[in-house]
């Protein structure tokens, strides 16, 4: 059986998967392919692996041998389960894979904005002479006794909310796809409207879905405390930028970090620049040699599984199984 691997970070973590069948192996470098572009590009493989290519009908149809697909991200919202179901093709994530490093950031962030780390090192780059004036805006945020309301909490979101919790921080919790019993391991479980009302700080953590696509928007921010900083990095369409962007051009909460975007790479051009109170970086919080390796493994362990006939452990369409 042959595989074909687009990896967009570690060429060199494939070796467990190129011991057991034939491996072409690819630098995935932006722009990510779909469509036609991705048939060609895919053509006469079996099985497919991808971080970041958007699998959809056009690539699937365009490829009658493809057995199996997989994508080495907790995210699946680029390839098409649906249309994969239907053409009986299996696809298989690493769901978990990068949660240690992705929380790790997610605090990273929240530290960064409400510490001002970056606006205090802009302002010793610049050459200013540190007065009065200087100091002012960099005024920071204590962390200990303050709440931090997390949306999402899953094998990142929880992790967020026990380094939280390590901070002396109150820890609200909204995710209505897990058990209360289980919120509560990790702080209190509340409807999404007094999480936004009470937070300090609100950190995002929920899969990009028709449901959660959009879910925070004007009304949502409105509800924000105007100290109350914003926190992103798990799919910047679950958020309608726009909004978000009034709310920090009009102070109406006062900041935000976001590792992720509503369109990425993010356009030169993009609002969200030239504000002062928020912190940009490119979809990276996933970004470690472990995280990446880690992933690619569980991927790679659960390919060998398929060749042997067995179920697999981490497939994001069981439906499939049915045919």
């Amino acid at each position: 059986m042959k595989a074909f691997v687009r990896a967009t970070w570690l060429l060199d973590s494939w070796n467990l998967l190129s011991k057991v069948m034939d491996v072409r192996l690819e630098f995935a470098d932006f722009p990510v392919l779909t469509g036609k572009v991705l048939a060609d590009r895919m053509r006469g493989e079996e099985i497919f692996i991808t971080n970041e290519d958007k699998v959809n009908e056009e690539a699937l149809d365009g490829n009658s041998n493809l057995k199996l697909v997989g994508t080495p991200s907790a995210g699946i919202d680029h390839i098409d389960l649906q249309a994969a179901t239907e053409r009986g093709i299996p696809v298989v994530y690493s769901p978990g894979g990068n949660a240690d490093s992705v929380a790790e950031y997610a605090f990273g962030l929240v530290l960064a904005i409400c510490k001002k780390i970056l606006s205090a090192d802009a302002v010793l780059r610049k050459g200013l002479t540190p007065k009065v004036e200087f100091y002012k805006p960099l005024m920071g945020t204590e962390l200990k006794g303050k709440t931090i309301g997390i949306v999402g909490v899953g094998s990142i979101g929880s992790r967020v909310a026990m380094i939280a919790r390590s901070f002396s921080m109150d820890v609200l919790l909204f995710d209505p796809g897990v058990l209360p019993t289980r919120l509560e391991q990790f702080g209190r479980a509340v409807e999404l409207d007094e999480l936004l009302k009470a937070s300090d700080f609100v950190s995002v953590h929920a899969p990009l879905t028709d449901q959660t696509r959009g879910m925070l928007g004007p009304e949502q921010f409105r509800m924000m405390k105007k100290t109350a900083f914003f926190v992103n990095t798990a799919r910047g369409k679950i958020v309608n930028e726009p909004a978000l962007i009034d709310a920090l051009r009009e102070k109406r909460i006062a900041g935000a970090a976001l590792d992720v975007q509503a369109s990425e790479p993010l356009r030169p051009d993009s609002p969200l620049l030239k504000l002062d109170n928020v912190i940009v970086s490119p979809h990276i919080a996933s970004y470690t040699r472990e995280s990446q390796a880690h992933c690619d493994r569980i991927v790679q362990e659960d390919v060998i599984i398929f060749v042997r006939g067995e179920r697999m452990r981490f497939l994001a369409n069981p439906e499939v199984l049915k045919k």
